[in-house]
């Protein structure tokens, strides 16, 4: 059982916008591979290069792959592999600043499910950040209110997704090392990605390699960023800072992929920012309950 941790945010906020800007740079390497690797192909090369990366790094320096909560690490891995796959797939189907900002709604989830799941205090302005950040995902997933985006859609849900899995590495935090949960987490998805992308695999060209490889060793600072982000302070605080991705995600898009300026999106994305912001303003300095297993 490892010790209990103090809330660092200084350190928990360098932590999430370096996830933040790995992120961002591992989406625009997925975006690049669209009509060329399927999904699965990317989730199993990310989840490799990853597992290796982290397996070497034990064995030189002994970090600890320690899992405290086997039954909360295998949740975290199942619902973590179920918002990547939605989130890749978006990404290569839609524009990718707009897959980023829906997926990346996750960390408003994350404030509204943690009094609920981790009994974290929420204030009352969390629901209005909501409200707000709703308004800014309709326009972008149905803006002219007559028909849904479907892959669009698939973004959010990825955000969603997202939302439950850092919860359960907030969860994690008192029982397991950082390593260890994102270790886990990549010989989970390896595991069971593995028989959908084995055909594809042997086929796939030069640069579609390396990006794979590229989607992994940015996921990799990525994940170990936000994974230590949120061992260092509470969630509902620390999520918001993950939205410099959205940022970064639409620089991509406007340098490298042509993305034009669509204005609903444009608005979509600022409403779903300003409610991240106003989210931190509401957050009290307060430090955070004891992690039981509240997750299923």
């Amino acid at each position: 059982m490892a010790e209990k941790k103090i809330d660092s945010p200084k350190a928990a906020i360098a932590w999430m916008l370096l996830a933040s800007a790995a992120f961002g740079s591992g989406s625009a390497l997925v975006k690049s591979t669209a009509g060329d690797v399927g999904v699965w192909a990317v989730v199993f090369g990310r989840s490799l290069v990853i597992m290796v990366i982290l397996l070497t790094w034990s064995q030189f320096y002994g970090a600890s792959l320690h899992i405290g909560d086997r039954r909360l690490m295998l949740w975290r891995s199942a619902i973590g592999l179920s918002a990547m796959f939605c989130y890749f797939y978006s990404v290569q189907k839609i524009p990718l600043s707009n897959a980023v900002t829906l997926q990346y709604t996750s960390p408003l989830f994350v404030a509204l499910f943690s009094g609920a799941i981790l009994r974290e205090r929420v204030p009352p302005l969390i629901y209005g950040c909501i409200l707000v950040s709703l308004i800014g995902t309709i326009l972008i997933v149905s803006p002219s209110l007559k028909y849904i985006d479907i892959d669009a859609t698939i973004a959010l849900i990825s955000g969603v997704f997202s939302a439950f899995a850092y919860l359960a590495v907030r969860g994690l935090r008192t029982s397991s090392s950082p390593d260890g949960i994102v270790f886990w987490f990549a010989a989970f998805c390896t595991l069971v990605s593995l028989p959908f992308a084995a055909g594809e695999l042997p086929t796939l060209k030069l640069y579609d390699g390396l990006a794979v490889i590229g989607v992994g060793i940015c996921a990799g600072i990525g994940q170990t960023g936000m994974t230590r982000a949120y061992h260092a302070a509470r969630a509902a605080y620390i999520g918001v800072f993950s939205y410099a991705t959205v940022i970064v995600g639409g620089i991509y898009g406007w340098l490298i992929f042509n993305q034009e300026l669509v204005w609903g999106d444009a608005i979509g994305a600022a409403l779903i920012v300003v409610s991240g912001a106003l989210l931190v303003i509401s957050m009290p300095d307060e430090k955070p309950t004891k992690i039981a297993d509240h997750l299923p």
